[in-house]
């Protein structure tokens, strides 16, 4: 029983901290300001799993390899979110999706400055403006940068009220066993 509350303050202080970064990940939008220390630091993350999808899909051609940064900076963490949803661990999964929505959303600053170009990369050429350029949607970055935004903030608002589902059947379960 024990166990059971503190299973539901681990989970419900894990909802605090999401709905903190949620804030800052709506606040900042599509500006490429930092916004904040936390976001910055799994920002960071990001980058890394991001520069590891280009050396992985370096061997299927050009236009994988430019898309394999964004792609798999947001897939690993909605592969983990599939893991944690059959395992039936429901705030794992909730935390993963949020990861991936909050990826998806910085992966929309990118996007969206595809034809700008003014952010700074630690590479040479800009993925998106090569991706976009190559299909013929440079003018629409700004467009298509909103679309993914908008798609990043509601992954993590569901995967929020996945993480107050889990909390409540928790908190429940703790009462019940009492």
């Amino acid at each position: 029983m024990l166990m059971k509350r503190g299973a539901v303050v681990g989970k419900g202080f894990g909802l605090v901290i999401l709905v903190f970064l949620c804030w800052k990940v709506t606040a900042r939008g599509l500006s490429p300001e930092p916004a904040g220390a936390l976001l910055a630091i799994i920002d960071g993350a990001n980058l890394i799993f991001h520069e590891a999808g280009h050396v992985f899909f370096s061997f299927f051609g050009d236009f994988l390899q430019y898309l394999g940064g964004s792609l798999f900076q947001v897939a690993l963490p909605l592969g983990l979110t599939v893991y944690f949803w059959r395992s039936e661990q429901r705030a794992s999964a909730s935390v993963t999706l949020f990861w991936s929505g909050e990826n998806l959303a910085n992966v929309a600053i990118y996007i969206a400055d595809a034809q700008r170009m003014e952010l700074p990369l630690i590479g040479g050429d800009h993925d998106w403006n090569y991706l976009l350029g190559r299909l013929g949607l440079l003018s629409q970055a700004e467009s298509l940068g909103r679309f993914v935004f908008v798609v990043g903030v509601l992954a993590i608002l569901f995967s929020l009220g996945l993480l107050i589902g889990d909390v409540v059947r928790t908190r429940n379960e703790a009462q019940m066993g009492q």
